[in-house]
């Protein structure tokens, strides 16, 4: 799961679960924030692990899903 926040970053990780403030729980996540400085890569990264990220911070969700698993749920 891909989810941005206020700031301009986004944080990429395994969705773990969603609590009833709507925060969103990842793990094995990983930070990505833009480095404000003249540097080859316009991202920065650092591995995080088991985040919480506040409901009032999210600014989008993307979820990523294979072919087979989109199909499925168009049968449900």
């Amino acid at each position: 799961m891909l989810v941005g926040i206020k700031d301009g970053g986004f944080f990429l990780g395994t969705f773990h679960c969603i609590d009833k403030q709507g925060n969103i729980i990842l793990q094995d996540s990983i930070e990505y924030r833009s480095t404000r400085r003249s540097s080859p890569s316009p991202m920065e990264q650092r591995c995080l692990g088991l985040i919480l990220i506040p409901s009032s911070w999210r600014t989008s969700c993307h979820v990523d899903c294979s072919v087979e698993e989109q199909l499925s749920l168009l049968k449900v």
